[in-house]
């Protein structure tokens, strides 16, 4: 029932966001001086259409500006190779949401986790640009009678900047980029908040992608995620490193896509009076499941829908884990 409700909010901001690009863009309207639309050609994280390497032209088949909004991620965790245009401005909505309830040796907290990021990404050169992912996490734990049913709240925003040698958008034969980001103690302190968060940290991002055919391409990266120091509830969140990838195949309305999010976890630990304790809630998980993007033309936006299914888990100690994984996402290029 969650499910349903959060669907629900999701698309109702779908609308509100739509709405308001669409409002925005009839009160002013950018046209550069061959008249072609500054949101035409582009697409997430870097990752374009080729149809998108020449300007679009007045008389352009509809179907084609739709389609060079297509091609982009949906899976939470993963922003593609390349970066975007210079002088673009894209911004996102992508959430996640798991219903842990499989139990894993032997014990575990029956938990519905929603994960909520706001991206924003600016291209400042045609091969360099600045993104900020601000996450909003909500977990409700069920069976739980330890402390607060609810912890939710900001969780550490990131802000990186990604250089690309190579960009399909440039005429290379595919997309490399690489992305140094710091983590903002943004986090909130308290017992109804994440613990460990609230801390500096640092990102490391490296991607590559090829268009294999005008309508088939594939992306692949890997991040290493890392603390500084110990944050809130006194307690020192351990690295984490993942590897994403999908193989992804554009109509002219829309695509469908196999996505990957390997993800290892390292255990975090938290400091009491006597000492420190390892919270031995370390993991290794693997999600592959299909994916659709909806390309929204009038608005120069698009939908997407994932659901990603474990091909494995293993955790450190009891712990719960979902059978399944929903993540969706509206973008909108300016």
């Amino acid at each position: 029932m969650n499910g349903v409700r959060l669907l629900c909010f999701f698309l109702c901001c779908c609308l509100l966001f739509a709405s308001a690009g669409q409002a925005l863009a009839d009160a002013f309207p950018l046209e550069s001086q061959s008249g072609v639309s500054s949101r035409s050609g582009e697409t997430d994280a870097g990752g374009l259409e080729p149809m998108a390497q020449s300007p679009q032209v007045a008389g352009e088949p509809k179907k084609k500006r739709a389609r060079s909004l297509l091609g982009t991620p949906v899976n939470a965790a993963m922003a593609g190779a390349g970066t975007i245009p210079e002088g673009a401005f894209l911004t996102m909505v992508n959430a996640s949401f798991a219903d842990k309830t499989r139990s894993k040796k032997g014990g575990g907290v029956t938990t519905f986790t929603q994960v909520w990021l706001f991206k924003q990404r600016y291209g400042i050169t045609n091969h360099l640009e600045i993104g900020v992912v601000v996450p909003y996490i909500n977990n409700e734990r069920r069976n739980y009678s330890g402390g607060p049913k609810h912890m939710e709240g900001l969780s550490d925003t990131t802000l990186q900047l990604t250089l690309a040698p190579f960009n399909s958008h440039q005429g290379d034969p595919m997309n490399l980029s690489f992305g140094v980001a710091a983590l903002l103690p943004t986090g909130q302190y308290g017992k109804n908040h994440l613990p460990g968060n609230g801390v500096w940290g640092a990102r490391f991002v490296a991607a590559a992608g090829w268009w294999f055919t005008r309508d088939f391409k594939a992306d692949t990266e890997v991040a290493w995620s890392l603390p500084f120091e110990r944050g809130n509830q006194r307690v020192k969140r351990g690295q984490e490193v993942q590897w994403n990838a999908f193989a992804r195949y554009l109509f002219d309305n829309f695509d469908i896509a196999l996505e990957s999010n390997l993800k290892y976890q390292e255990s975090g630990d938290k400091r009491f009076d006597f000492g420190t304790v390892n919270l031995n809630n370390g993991y290794t998980e693997w999600f592959v499941g299909p994916s659709m993007n909806f390309a929204i033309d009038s608005l120069g936006a698009w939908v997407g829908v994932g659901v990603f299914f474990p091909v494995m888990q293993d955790t450190k100690g009891p712990a719960n884990v979902e059978k399944y994984r929903f993540d969706c996402k509206l973008g909108l290029m300016w």
